[in-house]
């Protein structure tokens, strides 16, 4: 029998800005494969990367 073991992953800000991998990898959170995690600190670096991209500063704070 197979046992399903939950782990705990830090999310940093180069998975979680594409889109495919942050949807593939909260589609798998989702469905309790793992539980992510992320800090402050990824968070607003996230939007910075953003920001960066083209979004605008008001939709990038929206998050």
């Amino acid at each position: 029998m197979i046992h399903s073991v939950r782990f705990t992953t830090v999310l940093d800000t180069n998975v979680v800005y594409p889109v495919i991998i942050r949807d593939i990898l909260f589609w798998f959170a989702y469905y309790d494969l793992y539980t992510p995690k992320w800090s402050e600190h990824i968070f607003e670096e996230w939007k910075k990367v953003m920001i960066d991209k083209g979004v605008s500063e008001a939709e990038a704070n929206k998050c």
